[in-house]
């Protein structure tokens, strides 16, 4: 009896605890900013363009992989080796000096290519009474909008945050990355090549 009792006294504290909590992370306050569509059009080209121009190669040597991974981390920061496990086929049989090949059986849709557009671009502001918790976001949203059955509801956003220079930095994906199989690659959609300049 005595162990009932104690399991439901635990419980009732675990419970009233939690209700506290719940109360206590409720933002004071909330605010949704319209972006800026030219500069977030901007900020994802600058990321998109390494891609296509990676993708479009066969196969980079050991040091050229090495300077592709020091620049994509400059511009896709800790988000960098998704890229690289999207794009690199790393061969553990060969030999440790051969290039590496690109993967031309993904597509990594991108602003390039025809039909995708961005379509939102906004800043979610949360401020808490505690500041540790406040949080501001970025998040660009890229669909297709073409009528290719295969790419049909496909977006990703891009979210960002601040970093300590106020600078918007990547802090992740979601959304759908990439598509891979036989029936994809850069190409799978027209590459408009306006865009890339």
């Amino acid at each position: 009896m005595k162990r009932v009792n104690l399991f439901i006294c635990i419980t009732v504290i675990l419970l009233l605890t939690a209700c506290q909590s719940s109360q206590q992370l409720k933002p004071i306050t909330e605010e949704t900013i319209n972006f800026d569509m030219n500069t977030a059009m901007e900020m994802v080209k600058t990321k998109e363009k390494m891609i296509v121009d990676l993708a479009m190669r066969e196969k980079v040597s050991k040091l050229e992989y090495k300077e592709i991974e020091r620049s994509l981390i400059e511009e896709f920061g800790s988000r960098a080796q998704d890229i690289l496990a999207i794009l690199f086929i790393h061969d553990m049989d060969a030999d440790p000096d051969a290039a590496i090949s690109i993967n031309k059986n993904t597509l990594y849709p991108t602003v390039f290519h025809k039909g995708i557009k961005i379509t939102n671009a906004v800043v979610y502001k949360s401020e808490f009474e505690n500041p540790f918790f406040n949080q501001t976001t970025l998040r660009i949203r890229e669909e297709y909008v073409g009528n290719d059955e295969k790419l049909k509801n496909w977006n990703r956003e891009y979210i960002f945050e601040p970093n300590e220079n106020n600078d918007w930095e990547l802090s992740g994906f979601s959304g759908t990355m990439n598509f891979l199989g036989e029936d994809y690659s850069i190409n799978y959609l027209e590459l408009e090549m306006t865009n890339r300049e």
